[in-house]
């Protein structure tokens, strides 16, 4: 049974903690290239022991599990505080042929890769069911965490969200936000609609990192970790999570590629020949620019050609300064 506390006012946001999310984040935290401290320390062991599976299942550059999402709204589950609804959806979930959502929240790299999963999930038995075991090794490894501390925190903090509402707080207050995401203000037109016409979902998450946004033909869902930390904690956190994200532009060569790219497309091999770098050097150069999500990718014939995305390198820049600025305020 779903914990949602349902608003009086027809257009109100809607609150309701999601086990499903709970999940997503937990999948895309284990996924990381640096250690979990923090706040998120106690997700270190997961990244450790399965972080390798949940990068090779899919393996194809996007960190996310955002597919994760899609199926949790088909199977009805993703207002359910309970993960056991989505599991035992999951299957008939998966091999549905149902539309992909306009998932606007992503990258249109994303929605390719999106599609692409769930495609491969509706055709493959053997996907799915490596696909599922592989779920629920993630959230065996967390159950403990979440039936004891997380799923408190986020039914607490829901029925806080949904009385500070009804008081006239804005939705926004409850995020901590001035924006919801730096250099895409096309979310924070998208929030004030749904806002407007009672298609906005909040969700407090436990496992959840600074801000979550996602979108589902029409409907979109945000929210925010509700993990208390300390100040000292924050600071601590804040610096690991912005050097990691800066990091790959630290290096001159690599930079030079972005550069660039900025200005023409090229293929691997045509950047190792402008650079007179070996392909192998170049292919980790490009694979850490894509990891960083600032390179798009075009085949064209039996080649695929790398552009820059001003657009993402705008918001890496732009979420580093905003997580900065946060502890000056």
């Amino acid at each position: 049974m779903p914990v949602q506390v349902e608003s009086r006012h027809a257009l109100r946001p809607q609150v309701a903690p999601s086990a499903a999310l709970e999940l997503m984040w937990v999948l895309h935290n284990a996924k990381a290239d640096h250690v979990l401290e923090g706040r998120f320390s106690s997700l270190e062991p997961v990244r450790v022991k399965l972080g390798p599976a949940l990068k090779s299942f899919w393996a194809d550059d996007v960190r996310g599990f955002t597919e994760m999402v899609v199926l949790a709204q088909r199977s009805g589950s993703l207002r359910e505080l309970d993960i056991d609804a989505f599991f035992v959806g999951l299957d008939r979930a998966a091999r549905s042929s149902a539309a992909t959502p306009s998932l606007l929240s992503e990258s249109p790299a994303e929605r390719v890769a999106i599609e692409r999963r769930l495609n491969l999930l509706r055709s493959d038995p053997g996907i799915r069911a490596g696909y599922s075991e592989l779920l629920e090794r993630v959230w065996s490894a967390v159950k403990a965490e979440w039936e004891t501390t997380g799923r408190h925190a986020v039914v607490a903090t829901a029925r806080e969200w949904q009385r500070r509402l009804e008081q006239g707080v804005s939705y926004m207050e409850l995020l901590q936000r001035r924006r919801l995401w730096p250099s895409r203000p096309e979310l924070d037109e998208l929030a004030e609609s749904d806002a407007a016409e009672g298609r906005l979902v909040l969700s407090p998450g436990w496992f959840y990192g600074d801000i979550h946004v996602v979108e589902l033909d029409g409907m979109m869902y945000a929210g925010r970790g509700v993990r208390p930390k300390g100040d000292e904690e924050g600071c601590r956190h804040t610096a690991s999570h912005v050097s990691t994200s800066l990091k790959t532009f630290a290096d001159p060569t690599r930079l030079a590629i972005l550069l660039w790219l900025a200005h023409q497309p090229a293929s691997v091999t045509e950047i190792a020949r402008h650079f007179k770098l070996s392909q192998p050097t170049v292919s980790a150069h490009v694979q850490l620019l894509r990891e960083a999500g600032v390179l798009e990718e075009k085949s064209e014939g039996r080649s695929a050609k790398l552009s820059a995305n001003e657009e993402s390198l705008r918001r890496v820049f732009s979420g580093a300064q905003d997580e900065l600025l946060e502890h000056f305020a």
